[in-house]
């Protein structure tokens, strides 16, 4: 079977797809759909999910008619059981509720048997019972006695809070408690055993798109990544309107970077389904692009039975076709290194935020090897050993961006050190600023289209300089402030009680704040938010507008000379300006639709 030249897509099929499959010359014609607008090379195939275990008879069936086309096959786990839920007065909820796939049967849906239970979210398993943890060793092993390879699913937490678990857990908080038994369940009743079944078996464990609440369900990236042989990673991002996850879109290229840098070369790739894209199709395509922006090797998608002859795979296989055409030109990712210790939450999701407003991030788990600008976030703040860190950084040359969250969690242990700015339980309202910053073209006062709600940082004058302020009526407010400390400079960035309120920055203040934090990468992005800039160390960069219209923005880049090649068709884009220290290009761009340069001489 073809295949694209940059990167792998493979079809992934539940039980319930699986058991959709009555005869091998009827699936031959349903999955010539995906034949016909993509270029699959690969599979995954389920043997248990909720309360269905594929017969081998028939995995084996399907994995030699995958073969036969030239295909990879791989197995695949959910770790869900079909439970009843409880029963209260005027409130009956129960049932079945599945967790993924359906079951495309002429004659109807299967209703699966109900069982007696404790309910759990998602019917994830009790890691506590003696039961459950004989059926996942078994399903393990399984799995390894028909595929040299599987993945697991994102359901592999725990929140069960039943009284086994209460007496486990004793005196240990639940986090604390379930990062140590997700460690043991990984190493004694899934890899072990599945390797002492298959000694060459590849287990790959796939994270899910909700990092900020992987420590309180037990999933653990510091010892899973030496555990299982690859780590894949969740870039369903849907639309962020309609969906009780609200996740910004940046962070289907965030996540990946961060699993990409928790441990180089073990990230097997992303995995988007079609969920809340309905409304526009654009959300299902993006995730494939920012997955692949982000140096993703493989995409899955999820899941056959949910995709197949559906309106999502003719214009995702037409997009891809292009994209391949393209994407093997850009290089290593390049960006504001910020600091995500593992385990840690704090200011969720507030680097795709901003990466939503222009400015573009490379988040690592270890503290940044760099001398360049770094971003500190109420994540970087866990570390224990944050201020050692900060201020060797500092001295030795480098930048630092703090933000409020950063101040507030380390207020009284150390940040005082570094500037005069300090976080109050006193909260800003407003949409007027005033930029202040010295010789900049765009200083003066500015109108937002609606208020801001902001922490109200106090600090002292001229011991920290205010670049950027908050105004009210005779009063104003600092929102973007900088300390010189030994040989570097450290930016305190006052972020929106709701993060998504940085696109209600006037474009000049946003301009500004990319400026100075992103003058070290050479290039910053002048307009309004909803622009993403994506840097490459081959001097490539790919801009993707998350707008719902047309928009034109203004590159920076450093350099009298410079010149701007669109990859795709080899054209040169005409400058709009040339200084003596930079270049500027006016750049229209669409929804949905990214435009990839080359930056020259």
């Amino acid at each position: 079977m073809a295949r694209y030249k940059n990167f792998n897509i493979a079809i992934y099929f539940t039980t319930r797809c699986i058991a959709s499959i009555n005869s091998l010359e009827e699936f031959e014609r349903d999955f010539g759909f995906f034949e016909k607008h993509l270029k699959c090379s690969k599979v995954y195939l389920e043997t248990h999910r909720d309360d269905m275990d594929t017969p081998k008879e028939k995995l084996e069936q399907l994995r030699d008619f995958f073969t036969t086309k030239g295909m990879d096959v791989s197995g695949a786990i959910t770790t869900t059981l079909m439970k009843t839920t409880k029963v209260k007065p005027l409130i009956d909820e129960t049932g079945v509720f599945g967790c993924g796939g359906s079951i495309l049967d002429k004659s109807g849906e299967v209703e699966p048997p109900v069982e007696e239970g404790y309910q759990r979210i998602w019917n994830a398993f009790c890691y506590t019972d003696e039961a459950s943890r004989r059926k996942l060793q078994e399903v393990a092993e399984y799995t390894a006695s028909i595929f040299d390879e599987f993945i697991i699913d994102d359901f592999y937490f725990t929140n069960c809070t039943c009284p086994s678990c209460i007496e486990a857990k004793g005196d240990r908080s639940w986090e604390e408690f379930r990062l140590q038994l997700m460690t043991e369940v990984s190493r004694e009743l899934v890899v072990g055993p599945a390797k002492a079944i298959n000694p060459k078996v590849k287990a790959i464990i796939k994270y899910p798109n909700w990092n900020e609440s992987y420590p309180e369900t037990g999933y653990n990236p510091e010892t899973q990544k030496d555990i299982f042989d690859l780590v894949y990673t969740g870039t369903e991002t849907r639309d962020t309107n309609h969906t009780f996850q609200h996740l910004p879109r940046y962070g289907s290229y965030s996540l990946l970077r961060w699993f990409e840098n928790l441990k180089p070369g073990y990230n097997g790739g992303g995995w988007i389904d079609q969920w809340n894209s309905i409304q526009n199709l654009g959300y299902y395509m993006e995730q494939a692009f920012l997955t692949f922006f982000a140096k993703g090797r493989e995409l899955t998608l999820f899941c056959y039975s949910w995709l197949v002859d559906t309106v999502y795979i003719p214009p995702l296989g037409h997009e891809l076709e292009h994209l391949d055409q393209i994407i093997g030109e850009i290089g290593k990712p390049l960006g504001i290194q910020s600091y995500q210790p593992v385990h840690a939450s704090g200011e969720e999701h507030l680097l795709d935020y901003l990466g939503m407003a222009g400015l573009a991030f490379e988040p690592t788990p270890q503290f940044p090897e760099t001398d360049g600008l770094i971003m500190l976030t109420a994540e970087s703040a866990k570390d224990p050993e944050i201020m050692g860190k900060l201020k060797a950084h500092l001295m030795k040359g480098g930048d630092a961006c703090l933000t409020s969250g950063f101040i507030r969690e380390t207020q009284s242990k150390g940040v005082e050190e570094f500037t005069s700015v300090r976080y109050t339980d006193k909260k800003v309202i407003t949409k007027d600023y005033t930029i202040l910053g010295p010789g900049w073209g765009f200083a003066g006062d500015y109108c937002g289209r609606e208020q801001v709600t902001f922490p109200g940082l106090k600090y002292k004058n001229n011991a920290s300089e205010s670049l950027i302020l908050a105004n009210k009526e005779d009063n104003n407010f600092p929102i973007f402030l900088r300390n010189e400390y030994g040989k570097g400079t450290v930016y305190l960035l006052a972020v929106p009680d709701d993060f998504a309120e940085i696109y209600l920055y006037p474009p000049e203040v946003l301009t500004f704040i990319r400026q100075y934090l992103m003058s070290g990468l050479g290039t910053y992005l002048e307009g309004g938010p909803k622009v993403g800039l994506f840097l490459y160390d081959n001097d490539t960069i790919i801009l993707e507008s998350f707008q719902d219209q047309a928009c034109k923005v203004k590159l920076h880049l450093a350099g009298d000379n410079r010149k701007l090649i669109e990859v795709k068709n080899g054209k040169e884009l005409p400058a709009s300006i040339r200084k003596e220290t930079e270049t500027i290009f006016e750049i229209e761009l669409w929804p949905v639709y990214y435009r990839m340069f080359r930056i020259t001489e």
